[in-house]
């Protein structure tokens, strides 16, 4: 793409700039500005235009209106005769978090409930058994938790809360607990359809398979209350072993005998159901943890450890859904849990009180007296429930530390081994799927589970009661601090995890699909990433196609390199959109190498090049820091050239106004990188790491 490229001499030649954005900065224009204004700083010849041109452009096949999103462009030139045309592609707007901590929170809800798509994108069934057998199970483990106990443990918990916080006199005066079962069950079911309708028209369906088993189970505790067969049956549920205190504890209400007059019976049987569920999840868990045993052996016969990482790290993103869904959930009902204990604790006092009422000591109307006015509500389960959470939540906790060692960690490597970039970076551990915390959530899971079982007979144990007595108080904190921790770091790394999901996702992984199939016509389709793809052929068909440039060049940070790789493979060899020029493509913080080769199989470097890539790409450079904790090197294809380049110490972020994507952009324009499409040379002689970008770019052609 020389100034003697495609033009022939020293004529005119017209370059197509695409900026595509990735995680950080991602306010329309910015990433077209700083590079093109970077590029004019610190490299010789270039001027750019000192304005923008804003354009909006519909999306015609999303909705009617349809939606509009902004395209900028900006032109710059250089004075051998290339003129630059940029415009930049926003998408921000369809993933980004927004700004502030509760947005972070909300958005780390969203993750909880859709990262069993990363699962599926992760095991080839293809592959083997265990991969096939593990992608399955680990389908049933998800469903389990966003689908029927997430809705059971909504109802339950409404219905517990409407018992414990209600005056004590509204079910013995006014209503009795059978009608205000049905009153909830009733209002919840009807809500849960309202949101099916909403977020059926916005076709979101991020809380779909939520919002359908909670429309189930609320309706089914309806029907089974309705026609008093619910008793009954939570009658027939085998009861938890409550350990040795169980002798000496009060008497069990009989709920066959109570019928529709004790809520405890509602509360304690519905909540045995939700235990034995934990149980059996466990138990789907344990056996997908057997399984990667199975597949450590294997790797351990053959030396092939390839499948180890996905395996292992699919069934610990499961894990931490778990985790984070059991830490959220009980921390919004811990306040009805504390209520529980103090209605046990006030109920102790009654026989005293009313003693004092009955002696004329204490007036019947007193504030003491009506204080233990409580309901009359024995609950077994407060124990598990807070003993889970505390586990819970200390294990997220160690998972925060443990990943905050990392970054520390990281950032000590990389000021240390900034004498040789390329070496420091090969050794750095990796923050995302690191096998470290990846063990850590398996071994704790493992841990929690076995003392599920074992639990109500340590509490015989004075040492086990007095651990748990600062381990609850600390799991509170925890989860009630939590949301202070997510600054920007953190939103980052949710932001690439929901870009993950998005690109990944696939309406036919939420087990309602298969109930109301007309809801989910495009099921097979990854809906998210083909609009951003459309977004992307729109501003090409408008702004790159009848332009006659003599190239392209694609410059893409982040989850930005993943679109534009998709559409390189995915479009070529002729290019249509593009004018059928050739393209070129630079990458800075793409996570294509370090994420996307290693851990989904759909791009695996092992495949060969696409033949668009392979014929067409003039030119591939990849730019990442040694410490950027997303993106890396990207380890080429067969039959394609990537080159691979470190930079220093940065992060993820604040890549568009390096001047080494300058150095990099105006090696391409100036056509002094070797085609991507030839195979890779010799290894180059010896470079001190301070050598020049371009530099090196010319030895190495």
């Amino acid at each position: 793409m020389a100034a003697d490229g495609p033009s022939g001499g020293r004529g005119r030649v017209r370059v197509g700039l695409v900026v595509v954005h990735g995680v950080g900065e991602t306010e329309p224009g910015y990433c077209v500005n700083a590079v093109l204004d970077t590029l004019a700083a610190t490299r010789p010849g270039y001027s750019v235009s000192p304005a923008n041109e804003y354009n909006r452009m519909a999306e015609p096949e999303v909705g009617s209106p349809p939606p509009v999103f902004p395209v900028i462009r900006r032109g710059a030139a250089h004075t051998s005769g290339i003129e630059i045309e940029a415009v930049e592609l926003h998408w921000a707007d369809l993933t980004t978090v927004q700004e502030g901590r509760v947005n972070t929170l909300l958005q780390l809800f969203r993750v909880i409930f859709e990262s069993h798509h990363l699962v599926d994108a992760m095991l080839d069934r293809s592959r083997d058994a265990i991969s096939w057998l593990l992608r399955k199970i680990l389908w049933v483990a998800g469903w389990l938790i966003r689908g029927p106990s997430a809705a059971l443990t909504i109802v339950t918990s409404v219905i517990c809360g409407l018992f414990l916080f209600e005056p004590a006199t509204l079910t013995t005066d006014i209503v009795d607990v059978r009608s205000q079962v049905l009153m909830v069950t009733a209002t919840i079911f009807l809500a849960s359809l309202y949101v099916f309708y909403r977020i059926t028209r916005q076709q979101d369906y991020s809380w779909y398979d939520t919002v359908f088993w909670l429309a189930i189970a609320a309706l089914s505790v309806f029907g089974l209350t309705y026609y008093d067969l619910l008793l009954p049956l939570l009658k027939k549920v085998p009861d938890l072993e409550i350990g040795p205190e169980r002798l000496t504890g009060p008497a069990p209400i009989d709920c066959a005998m109570a019928a529709s007059s004790a809520a405890a019976c509602y509360i304690n049987g519905l909540y045995k159901v939700i235990i034995w569920g934990w149980r059996f999840w466990g138990g789907v868990m344990l056996f997908a943890t057997a399984l990667l045993g199975i597949a450590y052996l294997r790797a351990l016969k053959t030396g092939d450890r390839s499948r180890l990482a996905t395996v292992s790290t699919s069934i610990a993103i499961l894990i931490m859904q778990f985790l984070l869904w059991t830490t959220v959930v009980v921390s919004a009902i811990y306040p009805m849990l504390n209520r529980a204990e103090t209605i046990t604790t006030l109920r102790e006092a009654q026989p005293f009180i009313k003693q004092a009422i009955e002696a004329h000591q204490l007036a019947w109307d007193s504030p003491v007296a009506k204080l233990v006015q409580v309901p009359n509500i024995e609950l077994d389960w407060i124990g598990r429930f807070k003993f889970i959470f505390a586990a819970a939540a200390l294990t997220v906790m160690l998972f925060i530390i443990g990943g905050g060692v990392l970054i520390e960690l990281r950032h000590l490597r990389a000021r240390r081994g900034l004498s040789d970039l390329e070496q420091t970076a090969r050794n750095m551990p990796r923050l995302l799927f690191n096998p470290f915390l990846v063990a850590l959530l398996i071994v704790a899971f493992m841990v929690v589970f076995a003392l599920v079982f074992v639990q109500p007979y340590l509490d015989s144990n004075e040492v086990f009661v007095t651990l748990r007595s600062y381990i609850l108080p600390v799991a509170a904190v925890v989860a009630v601090a939590l949301p202070f921790f997510f600054g920007r770091r953190i939103a980052n790394v949710v932001n690439v995890a929901r870009d993950l999901i998005d690109h990944h996702y696939q309406p036919r992984q939420e087990t309602a699909a298969y109930f109301i199939p007309s809801v989910f016509r495009s099921r097979f389709r990854r809906l998210r990433r083909e609009r951003i793809q459309g977004r992307l052929n729109l501003v090409l068909e408008h702004f790159v196609q009848n332009q006659s440039y003599d190239g392209v060049i694609f410059l893409a940070h982040s989850q930005g390199s993943i679109i534009v790789y998709d559409f390189l493979r995915d479009n070529g060899p002729n290019y249509t959109r593009l004018g059928d020029a050739s393209p070129a493509l630079l990458t800075f913080g793409s996570p294509l190498g370090t994420l996307y080769q290693k851990y989904f199989h759909e791009y695996a470097a092992s495949k060969p090049a696409a033949l668009g890539i392979a014929s067409r790409l003039k030119c591939w450079i990849n730019l990442y820091r040694v410490d950027d904790y997303i993106g890396g090197r990207i380890n080429p294809p067969r039959g394609l050239r990537i080159d691979n380049h470190v930079m220093g110490i940065g992060g993820h972020t604040g890549y568009w106004t390096e001047p080494d994507v300058a150095e990099a952009l105006d090696a391409i324009l100036t056509g002094k990188v070797a085609d991507a499409t030839k195979p890779p040379p010799l290894p180059p002689p010896p470079m001190t790491p301070s050598a020049p970008y371009a530099v090196r770019a010319m030895r190495r052609a």
